[in-house]
């Protein structure tokens, strides 16, 4: 079997049939990019066969859901009319009207259908696609699908082996399940903010939304785990995803410092409340990351720096002392590192155990040799937007191989048709929904 991107998985001669029509009727149009191969040779993916509808949106549920599609889920993403998934307007940067880079980012391997769930034939068209699928994934607030009839009760009625997985800022219950949340707010309110920055600035935010892609990792990962419980019981259930427990989970070290004794963490930089040496020094010309997490490798650390007598001294022989006398070194360390360039450390640092690494920018991370022999980043091609789009692909492979065909995010829409016939619906019934608004059709 081939994956095409525009026939779906369909036989080899099948794939050659179609898209060689294809290819020559846009050479006619003069519209075909060369850059890009349409189809490619697929091995079975962990989640092949597996049906999801994703009612989500914004950033944590999105990343959940792509994640599931780039092991082979099939996903239909649910969107309201008009508007859709309000990150399509989180910009600029945009590559389309309806396409920013921020949407396009959790996103692809997903089909776009666009049905208004207020109205009763809205909500059929949902539980008639519902009934025939596995997954469910929704993160409206609770009680909201209640008012529409897709609340879990109603839908397992229906479908007994649907995972149903329900991703909110609080829970499902307890004096917070009715608010809102965003990753920022909840960072905050969940303590990551406040262990976040330097000693005496202002609260700083973490670069991207951990919060938020944690979250969808939680609920990915717990998607797959009733999923396997499923073949051995041949039910599912209903999960419940807290965003706000997740970001206490995030605490990890800092929780157990807290829970068992009582120690409140403050912001410490780049440095590590529990190891030193473990932070940025500036150099003569920027800034090294050291990392020395064991008493061999602050040895090592020391002759590299050219002063073995600093790991005699007894005031630092071991971790729990160089954690005690911790200003006491970093003065000493702050000296030497101001001596060098950052490429000097780096490069002298392959000789020994610690690591010393450079802090890079975006560009010179996608840059990296390591990223590039990963070849992570995938170039897809987005045909009712004329747009080619790069993405991050996934980062694990499977017996040497990562899933590497994958389908543009989708404009709005785009497949309200094709996944509506699917469905059993007619032309006829098809126009007249798209006629009284009830779906939109890209």
């Amino acid at each position: 079997m081939y994956n095409c991107r525009y026939f779906g998985r369909i036989k080899e001669s099948s794939c050659y049939h179609h898209c060689s029509m294809m290819i020559i009727a846009r050479v006619v149009l003069g519209s075909l990019h060369f850059n890009h191969i349409p189809c490619v040779k697929m091995t079975t993916l962990p989640l092949d066969g597996v049906k999801v509808v994703d009612m989500t949106r914004v950033l944590a549920g999105p990343y959940a859901t792509m994640n599931l599609s780039d092991l082979g889920a099939s996903v239909i993403k649910i969107e309201r009319p008009g508007t859709g998934d309000e990150t399509r307007k989180w910009g600029p940067p945009f590559l389309s009207p309806s396409l920013s880079n921020y949407f396009a980012c959790c996103n692809r391997n997903k089909r776009s259908v666009v049905v208004d769930l207020t109205h009763q034939r809205g909500q059929s068209v949902i539980r008639r696609l519902i009934s025939n699928s596995d997954v469910l994934v929704e993160n409206f607030k609770p009680g909201t699908l209640q008012k529409y009839n897709l609340h879990y009760e109603e839908i397992k009625s229906a479908n007994p082996a649907l995972i149903y997985a329900s991703l909110s800022g609080y829970g499902q219950d307890g004096p917070y399940s009715k608010q809102g949340a965003y990753d920022v707010p909840l960072s905050a309110e969940g303590g990551l903010m406040g262990i976040t920055g330097s000693k005496e600035g202002e609260p700083v935010k973490v670069g991207v939304a951990v919060t938020d892609l944690c979250s969808g990792l939680y609920l990915h990962s717990s998607i797959i785990a009733a999923l396997y419980q499923r073949t051995k019981t041949g039910v599912g259930q209903h999960i419940d995803v807290s965003m706000f427990s997740t970001q206490l989970s995030m605490l990890v070290n800092v929780a157990s410092n807290y829970l068992n004794s009582e120690i409140i963490a403050k912001p410490l930089g780049s440095s590590h409340l529990s190891i030193v040496p473990y932070q940025a020094f500036k150099t003569a010309d920027g800034y090294i990351v050291i990392a020395a997490n064991n008493d061999g490798q602050f040895w090592d650390l020391c002759e590299a720096l050219g002063w073995p007598w600093l790991a005699s001294n007894p005031m630092f022989s071991t971790n729990e002392l160089r954690v005690d006398n911790r200003d006491d070194l970093l003065r000493h360390l702050d000296e030497r590192f101001l001596e060098e360039t950052t490429e000097y450390w780096a490069n002298i640092s392959k000789s020994y155990s610690f690591t010393a690494t450079p802090i890079n920018n975006v560009q010179q991370a996608f840059e990296h040799p390591q990223a590039v022999h990963s070849n992570i980043v995938k170039t897809v091609y987005n045909e009712s937007d004329n747009v080619n789009i790069k993405v991050v692909g996934h980062p694990v492979k499977f017996n040497g191989n990562d899933p590497d065909c994958y389908n543009a995010p989708p404009s709005l829409g785009q497949h309200t048709v094709e996944v509506l016939q699917e469905l059993g619906y007619s032309s006829e019934e098809i126009s007249d929904l798209n006629e009284r608004n009830i779906i939109q059709i890209g």
